[in-house]
């Protein structure tokens, strides 16, 4: 496109373009969705939208057309995508189009991440995965002393496990996305913490590692609300993950209050 654009190539239905804009680029690093107007554009109402619909992830870039440069600049990105209007939206996979095109899209970006239900399949084994914690759970209450520290110790070296798992979805992320970041951070940077973490906990005595895990996954579980809600993940994911955590943290709890109340 001519000077100040950025390699990459992007798509949105079928509109493709070679390189943004510079300052297009470095906002798209930022957020969902630019919007490119004129000194003049009315964009109230494309702004109440994204404000209610995609807060704090859009960016209004307005391109001066008194300026040759940015005369220039939209010329080629009208040739490039075939959208001739402004205010002209794009996301990181391409252009969007106008206010028509914008409503179809953020639509179609409303997945239920806080409700609905979740697929059965990742219903199915995330349940199944609940039944160590709360075997253990209550096995640390049973039994004798030399049970109650094996029942702590499958505990703790569960749910260290569980919580590198946890990590590793943003590893994933990170593969198909390399924008994605979590907590400020390259989601790689944080991809490794709970891992550390989990491991770091089992190297004290089985009750406190125990306890130690508890707030590890309540601590997981906020850093992945705030980042996977701005993702179109699977419908009741995050539900799904809330009823997970509060189930692991109830049975380490069990397990760390048993040890302190039996002799």
């Amino acid at each position: 496109m001519g000077d100040g654009t950025s390699p990459t190539r992007q798509r949105r239905c079928g509109a493709a373009v070679t390189g943004w804009p510079e300052d297009v680029a470095a906002a798209l690093e930022r957020h969902e969705v630019i919007a490119i107007t004129s000194g003049i554009t009315d964009l109230r109402e494309a702004a109440e939208l994204l404000d209610r619909l995609r807060p704090g992830r859009w960016q209004r870039i307005e391109w001066g057309m008194g300026s040759a440069a940015n005369r220039a600049r939209f010329h080629a990105l009208q040739q490039a995508s075939g959208f001739h209007m402004l205010p002209m939206f794009v996301a990181r996979d391409g252009v969007i189009g106008g206010l028509p095109e914008l409503r179809r899209y953020l639509r179609a970006g409303r997945r239920p991440l806080d409700g609905g239900a979740p697929p059965s399949l990742l219903a199915s084994l995330g349940y199944a995965g609940l039944i160590p914690f709360l075997f253990f759970g209550a096995a640390s209450w049973l039994g004798s002393p030399t049970w109650q520290d094996f029942a702590l110790n499958a505990l703790a070296l569960y749910g260290a496990v569980i919580l590198a798992f946890l990590g590793a979805v943003h590893w994933g992320l990170y593969l198909a996305d390399r924008n994605h970041r979590v907590a400020g951070l390259a989601a790689p940077a944080w991809a490794v913490l709970p891992a550390v973490t989990g491991w770091a906990a089992l190297l004290l005595p089985a009750p406190l590692s125990v306890a130690a895990l508890v707030p590890m996954f309540a601590l997981a579980f906020m850093v992945d609300r705030v980042s996977l809600i701005r993702r179109a993940s699977a419908s009741g994911y995050l539900v799904l993950r809330g009823y997970l955590t509060l189930g692991a943290m109830l049975s380490l709890s069990s397990g760390a209050i048993a040890s302190l109340v039996l002799p």
